[in-house]
C-alpha cells in the first residue's frame, strides 16, 4: 500500500523535472558549445591542462589515445547516416575506406561526388583539467576527457619538439607543463559552420599543476621539488587524477559489429547504384559526436585564473 500512500498522500518528490539541471556532460566529453558564447565575434574562451594518462590500475599509460573514425553523411535514406570506427585501428582493411577510393579512383563523375558522402577523421582523447571556462562553470575544476584533433595534436607536437620557445616541453607532465588556452570561433563553408581551434595556444610558460578545492571553488598549486611534484602532494595529486566519471578506455576503437557491417554493405550497394535500400536500423548521427577543428579563422588570447601560494606547506592544508 506505500505505493498508493504516496499516490493519494503526497506528489511533492514527483517535481524533480521542474528543477533546474546542471549542464554538465554526461558521456565526459569536454565539447566546446559555440552556442553558448557570450560575444559571438569573441567566440568561445575556456582554458585547461592536459593530464597525463593513470589508470585505475595505478599505471601511466600513453597520454592520448588514437582512433580513427568514419561518418557517413548521407542525408536520404538518413538511416544509412552513421558513424563507423575503423578497422584501420586493429591493422585490418577498412570496408569504408575501400570503397572511397573505388568510387573516387571509378573516374565517373557521380561517384566520385557521391564518395563526399564518406568522411574520414583522426581524433585523439586525453584527459583534461578544466580551469577556466565562463561559458559552461560547472565543469571548472573537473577531470574530463578533451577530444581533438590534428591541429592540436600539432600544436603538441610543437611544444616537445620547442619550436616556440626554443625549449622542449611534455605538455602533459605534472610539474613542468603548460595550461592551454582554447579559442574557438565559428567558420562557415558553403552551408555549414565549424568550430576553429587554430588560434588555440599553449601558455608559454611551463607550471606545475594546480588542484581544484570544490569547498573553497579555488585552484592551488602543487609545491615541487628538483623539478618533481614534491612526495608530500605525490597521493593528493593522484587522488585528484582518479576522482574522474569516464575514462580514456570508454572511447577506445571498437571492432564493427554484425549489424554495422549489414550497414556497410547497405551504404555500399545505395552509393554504386548496385541495389536500392530500405534499411531501417540506426538512429541518425550527433554533431555533437565530433568535432571538426580543421577549419581556419581568427580567435583573442586571455589569462588564467589559477591562483599560486608562495607557501608550499599552505597547500597540505587543504589536500
Amino acid at each position: 500500500m506505500a505505493e498508493l500512500d504516496d499516490l493519494f498522500g503526497g506528489l511533492d518528490n514527483t517535481l524533480d523535472f521542474l528543477n533546474e539541471k546542471k549542464t554538465v556532460s554526461s558521456d565526459g566529453i569536454y565539447r566546446i558549445d559555440l552556442s553558448k558564447a557570450k560575444d559571438k565575434k569573441r567566440g568561445y574562451k575556456s582554458v585547461i591542462r592536459l593530464l597525463p594518462n593513470l589508470t585505475k590500475e595505478g599505471k601511466v599509460g600513453m597520454s592520448a589515445l588514437e582512433k580513427i573514425t568514419h561518418y557517413v553523411n548521407i542525408k536520404n535514406p538518413k538511416e544509412l547516416a552513421g558513424w563507423f570506427d575503423s578497422p584501420k585501428n586493429f591493422g585490418e582493411k577498412c570496408p569504408l575506406t575501400d570503397l572511397y577510393y573505388n568510387m573516387v579512383n571509378s573516374k565517373n563523375a557521380i561517384l566520385v561526388e557521391k564518395a563526399k558522402q564518406l568522411n574520414y577523421s583522426k581524433k585523439y582523447y586525453s584527459y583534461a583539467l578544466v580551469i577556466e571556462d565562463e561559458q559552461q562553470p560547472d565543469l571548472v575544476g573537473k577531470v574530463m576527457i578533451f577530444q581533438y584533433g590534428k591541429i592540436i595534436r600539432d600544436k603538441i607536437l610543437a611544444e616537445k619538439n620547442g619550436e616556440i620557445s626554443g625549449v622542449s616541453c611534455n605538455v602533459f607532465d605534472l610539474a613542468n607543463g603548460k595550461d592551454f588556452v582554447l579559442l574557438v570561433k565559428e567558420i562557415q563553408t558553403g552551408d555549414e559552420t565549424y568550430p576553429d581551434y587554430k588560434n588555440s595556444m599553449f601558455r608559454p610558460e611551463t607550471s606545475a599543476i594546480s588542484l581544484y578545492n570544490e569547498e573553497r571553488r579555488e585552484f592551488k598549486q602543487v609545491p615541487v621539488q628538483d623539478g618533481k611534484v614534491d612526495a608530500r602532494a605525490q597521493k593528493a595529486v593522484r587522488d585528484f587524477l582518479l576522482k574522474r566519471d569516464h575514462d580514456l578506455e570508454e572511447f577506445a576503437a571498437k571492432p564493427l559489429t554484425e549489424e554495422q557491417q549489414v550497414k556497410i554493405s547497405e551504404i555500399s550497394n545505395f552509393l554504386t547504384g548496385k541495389a536500392s535500400t530500405s534499411f531501417a536500423g540506426a538512429s541518425a548521427p550527433s554533431s555533437n559526436d565530433f568535432d571538426f577543428d580543421e577549419v581556419a579563422t581568427k580567435v583573442e588570447s586571455g589569462s588564467s585564473m589559477v591562483s599560486s601560494s608562495a607557501d608550499d606547506d599552505d597547500f597540505f592544508k587543504d589536500f
